[in-house]
């Protein structure tokens, strides 16, 4: 996977929609049809449209899913107090405002995840 940054502060999502694609987040921002904040459902939405095979639903971080799977899109709640969207592939944060981060992961907590199937054969 390749690092995009988010063109501006508000398109996390599309930049995040963008890196699992491998389009451009101009595209990802016109087939969305928004440059802004981003919901859950419009990245679904979105990853069916695009044909990429994920959970059904966000899951929570919690005692029965304590850590994201190695592939999903995070909920992430910054230290400055804002809901972002980042990306974990192999075991790396690909999070299209702070850049790829190895290790733990330090600008917020990671409070749920949506999983991404990937075809690794």
């Amino acid at each position: 996977m390749e690092l995009i940054m988010q063109p501006t502060f508000s398109t996390c999502g599309q930049a995040c929609i963008a890196m699992i694609t491998g389009k451009s987040v101009e595209e990802v921002i016109k087939d969305m049809k928004t440059d802004g904040p981003t919901s859950i459902g419009q990245l679904i939405e979105i990853l069916d449209f695009y044909g990429i095979r994920h959970a059904e639903k966000n899951k929570r971080i919690s005692k029965k899913n304590p850590f994201p799977y190695e592939y999903s899109i995070l909920t992430v709640h910054t230290n400055a107090g804002y809901t972002h969207w980042a990306v974990l592939c192999d075991n790396r944060y690909f999070d299209p405002e702070f850049g790829l981060i190895e290790g733990e992961y330090i600008h917020g907590k990671i409070t749920s995840f949506l999983e991404i199937y990937v075809d690794r054969t």
